[in-house]
Formats: structure tokens, sequence, C-alpha cells
């Protein structure tokens, strides 16, 4: 179950074992309900995963200093509960929804000469470094005031979240939060919020949105081969998803939905499984829900329309090449590429 979601016959095992399933291995309760993943998502009586405690146990258990990871999950409001939380999502939202009609328009222009410019006859074209990690630097520079790619570069800080990284991993990870925060530190003068609320956006969205932007396409694409691009009946919404699932912790013994979850006990919530290109049911999870409801959310959504009215006024054809998943990743879905070939 570690690695399920990099199954392309996943669909099937989700189905074999639904509604839920405890993991021996994982040593916890997972769930492939849609139903049941909604009402959990919506519940007090579930809390978020204390990464920054994990961090701190780590750090006492080895002696080897965790100091940045830590620092910035204590500014990730889906790392914390109660005020904490309140006050940490009101940050972010106030960077998220600043004069936020120009910015997503300006998020919808660059998307039109992207992908102009990109799915054009004769090129190759990798959907994830062509396409998706450059709409996710535009989409965070325009929202801290900086050019995000001159500033920070392609870091993997998002793999702060993988709870079974190796020690060397992790150490590596912690190094990268640690430059990213010394960077953006170097211009506080001219960022919107705090170095930490940069960085813990960045830790949210990077893996978060440029996987969920790139298997979306490149799923899409294959679906509809020998088509052309403006004849694909595309998905309002993410078909595929970055994320494969989110964890809960049981504050209290609870029942719920027909499943009954001791104090302390840890879910996974299985996201994937209601995903458009794994289920064929658009159950609407993909951000979550409640009170941790992502708030990248209307600014995804506006970058996935964009696409596909890009894509839908050209009447090229394609070939899906190649898609190659993240090796070691035991928390996201995020390809290393994912090609297609653009036709005259």
């Amino acid at each position: 179950m570690l690695k399920i979601h990099h199954d392309p016959d996943r669909a099937d095992v989700y189905l074999s074992m639904h509604p839920f399933r405890f993991d021996e291995k994982l040593r916890c309760i997972c769930v492939f309900d849609k139903n049941l993943i909604s009402e959990i998502f919506r519940s007090d009586r579930f809390k978020v995963i204390a990464f920054a405690d994990h961090y701190r146990q780590i750090a006492d258990r080895t002696k080897f200093n965790f100091d940045a990871s830590i620092a910035a999950l204590d500014h990730v409001p889906l790392a914390n509960e109660g005020s904490r939380h309140r006050h940490l999502r009101g940050q972010v939202a106030s960077v998220v929804g600043a004069d936020s009609r120009s910015k997503l328009r300006a998020i919808e222009n660059f998307i039109a000469g992207l992908a102009t410019n990109t799915f054009t006859g004769g090129r190759d074209v990798d959907l994830v470094h062509d396409v998706a990690g450059p709409i996710f630097n535009k989409l965070f520079s325009l929202w801290f005031g900086l050019e995000q790619a001159e500033l920070v570069g392609h870091m993997n800080v998002s793999q702060v979240f993988d709870m079974v990284l190796s020690l060397n991993r992790r150490k590596g990870v912690n190094d990268q939060v640690a430059a990213m925060t010394c960077a953006f530190a170097s211009q506080e003068t001219r960022l919107p919020t705090t170095p930490e609320i940069a960085v813990a956006m960045n830790i949210l969205g990077n893996d978060a949105l440029i996987g969920s932007i790139a298997l979306s396409l490149w799923h899409t694409l294959a679906r509809n081969a020998g088509k052309r691009l403006d004849e694909i009946d595309y998905p309002d919404n993410l078909p595929s998803t970055g994320v494969p699932y989110i964890e809960r912790v049981a504050a209290e013994d609870v029942e719920i939905g027909g499943l009954i979850v001791s104090k302390g006990q840890r879910v996974r919530l299985m996201i994937d499984a209601t995903a458009y290109h794994v289920s064929e049911d658009q159950a609407d999870l993909l951000f979550g829900k409640g009170r941790h409801l992502c708030l990248g959310k209307p600014a995804t959504l506006t970058i996935w329309s964009s696409l596909i009215k890009a894509l839908s006024a050209n009447s090229r054809k394609f070939t899906v090449g190649e898609i190659k998943m993240r090796t070691g990743d035991y928390a996201f879905s995020f390809p290393e590429f994912a090609r297609v070939t653009i036709h005259d």
C-alpha cells in the first residue's frame, strides 16, 4: 500500500478494498469511499497529522538538526489545528486573496501564451517541465510579487510531508527548506507576507499543483489518443491528483459511516480513489473539505480551465509518450516527466 498510487491498475485494488481496510504494514485504516472520506474531512473529531512533532521526535532520536523543517511545518496551516490553524490560514488567505481577480486574469493570459508557444507542430512536450512547472512559478510569482524561479528554483520541499523518507533524504529536504527560507528572508521587504509563510505555501503547493496539472493533462490526452486536441471532451475539473491521500488522526473514539475508529488511530483518506481518471466519478474531493479546504482551489481550477480552453482551440494531433513517476516517493504522485509529441 505504500506506493499503490503509482500502480496503473490501482482502480481494481481500490475497488477490492472499498469502503475501507486496515493495513497492517501502515498501521492505519485506509478509506476509499468518497462519502466516508468527505465525512471525515468535515468532522472535528479527526485532527491533522502533527508533522512538526514528528520531526522533533526524529531529531531527538537521531540528534540531527531538523530545525528548518520544524519551523516550516509550524507555519503550514494543514499541519496545525485550533487557533494556530486559523491564524496561519488567515495569513495564507491574505496572500492568495489580494487582488485575486487581476492575478487570475494574468495567469489566464500567461497560460494562453504558454499553450500557443508550447503545443506547436513537431514539438516534444514535457508536461512537467514545459507546462506545469512554469505555471506554478508564474502563479507564485504573482502571489509574492517577485520571480519565484529566479529566487528559489525548483526544490523538493513538499517532500517534508513524506513520513517514511530515509534519514539521508530527510536531511537533504531539510537543507532545501533551510535554503528556501534564507532566500525568502533575503527578500523580506518585497514579500506581501513573512518568509515562513512563503515557504509554507511552497511546501503546500509545489508537488501538489505541478503533479496534479501534469498528471491531469497526461491522463486526459492518453484517454483520447488518435484525436485532435480540439476534439477532446475535457473534464471540467482536474481528473487526476498529485496528492493521493491525506491522513487524519482520531481525537476520540469515533463511529462514522459504519467505520469504528479508536482514539489516536490514523486514517488514510485515499482521495486518489475518487479521482475521475481512476473512478470515472467527479467526487470533488481533490482539494479536501471542511476547515482545511485548500485555499489554492480557485487558482488551480482557473489554471485547468485556461489550459483546456487553449487546447480546445488547437487543431493539431498528438502522440502520448512515456510517463515516469518519481521513485521513492510515498507521499505524492509526481512525475519526473510526462511526454507528448505534437504533430503538424
